[in-house]
Order: structure tokens, then sequence, then C-alpha cells
């Protein structure tokens, strides 16, 4: 089953574009259901820490792979 981190990135691969935490949430509730209920928080912290991400993050490394372009806004690094 594909992880909700995964499903971040693959939305931000198909839109091809900076996406505020609303509209990522749009896409990946169309697309998968009303799978995962927490967007803003995964966002943040798969911001890399060399573009600002939080340092106690828990999330794997290999997913930490977004900057913030602006608040509540996100782009792949």
């Amino acid at each position: 089953m594909l992880t909700q981190y995964e499903a971040i990135i693959q939305a931000f691969e198909h839109l091809g574009k900076p996406t505020t935490i609303r509209e990522m949430e749009e896409y990946i509730r169309k697309k998968h259901g009303d799978v995962w209920k927490d967007f803003g928080t995964v966002l943040a912290d798969m911001v890399s820490p060399t573009h600002g991400g939080n340092h106690s993050s828990k999330i794997p490394n290999q997913y930490r792979i977004l900057k913030r372009v602006s608040r509540g806004k996100y782009s792949l690094n």
C-alpha cells in the first residue's frame, strides 16, 4: 500500500508546480479517498533540513525532499 509520503511525492510529480496544503489534500483525496487526515504537518516534516526543515522530524530521509516556497506552499526540492 502507498504511504502518505509516496502519495504526496506522486502528486507533486503529476501537478508539476508548487502546491498549497489545501490543493494537496484535494488532489490526494480525489485520487485515493479519505485515507489520511493531516497534510500540513506531514508536508512541513518533509522539508529537507538543507531548506530550513525541522531537524527533529522522524520522517525517513528519503522522503525529506520538499522545500517551503512560502507559508503553506511547498514544492519538490
